[in-house]
């Protein structure tokens, strides 16, 4: 018998685990959280703005209260960036999808809406994917002309360490990771770009794309309108600047924006690389260069 997640008792009357947060420029020129609403395992940290050179900015740091994601999770975030708002929105650390029995598994579904002139960023830390872990993540995102999006994305596998004290070769041995990214014009609802793999010991592709390469990661960098020629020459420029990993850059369908796929044996490596991306592309696109530094 399939024994239910104790997140099940939590979830709405839809069904879901959620987290909504709404931003909007305020009359001081700030950007602020209009709106917000979060269930078990979300929890945020109150918007703050760090940064003295560029005090329009908001940054909120995305949490768990649950240690990762388990069997039968259901969890639902969606954002909204209202117009002329200027928001960086980032996790608390790596999130870890455990190991999961059967044919358990659990769903993770973002839904992003940028409106005309607003800036996001949306800087996630890596899937960690367990033995036997079962994921579908799907993201939605809808933008207006003149909005702009920085996203990133990235998953690595990971075996416990008594197996590599019995073995020389690991391999991965996650059971299912499916991944799904619509990305739509806000004003018509015209589907843009439609991105999608599956890959675990579940599907037909198995693991062979995960043996030589262990983390995977993408930044999307969505700002329609722009010139993106010059973004995409940008990102080249510097993904040269990095050995150890293997990396490509893309103009998207419908002339939407840019994404830059990396692959790599380590997670510090691709997480480098795309932060790399990151604060290039936000040069690029605002002018404005990252002044804090810190560490999670």
């Amino acid at each position: 018998m399939r024994v239910t997640s104790p997140a099940a008792s939590l979830r709405g009357a839809d069904g879901w685990q959620k987290a909504e947060l709404n931003f909007n420029k305020s009359s001081d020129g700030q950007t602020r959280l209009a709106h917000q609403f979060v269930q078990y395992p979300f929890h945020i940290t109150k918007p703050v703005h760090l940064d003295v050179s560029w005090p329009e900015l908001a940054t909120l740091i995305l949490q768990s209260t649950s240690g990762g994601i388990y069997h039968d999770d259901r969890l639902k975030l969606s954002m909204h960036f209202g117009e002329d708002s200027c928001t960086h929105v980032t996790s608390q650390s790596a999130t870890k999808v455990h190991s999961m029995e059967g044919d358990d598994s659990a769903t993770f579904s973002i839904s992003i809406k940028v409106q005309k002139n607003a800036y996001a960023e949306f800087i996630n830390d890596a899937l960690i994917l367990f033995p036997e872990s079962r994921l579908e993540s799907n993201l939605d995102i809808s933008i207006a002309r003149g909005g702009t999006l920085v996203i990133t994305d990235s998953a690595l596998w990971h075996e416990p360490r008594e197996t590599f004290n019995k073995s020389k070769e690991i391999h991965p041995s996650f059971s299912s990771f499916r991944q799904t990214i619509n990305i739509k014009d806000l004003d018509s609802s015209n589907l843009m770009v439609r991105d999608s793999q599956w890959s675990g010991l579940d599907s037909s592709a198995g693991l062979s794309a995960w043996n030589k390469y262990r983390v995977q990661g993408s930044i999307y960098i969505i700002s329609p309108g722009c010139d993106l020629d010059q973004l995409a020459n940008t990102c080249r420029g510097e993904l040269g600047l990095f050995n150890g990993i293997y990396g490509g850059v893309s103009i998207l369908p419908s002339e939407i924006g840019v994404v830059v796929r990396i692959l790599g044996s380590d997670g510090g490596s691709v997480r480098t690389a795309l932060e790399s991306q990151w604060l290039r592309a936000r040069l690029f696109l605002v002018g404005r260069e990252n002044t804090l530094r810190w560490r999670k």
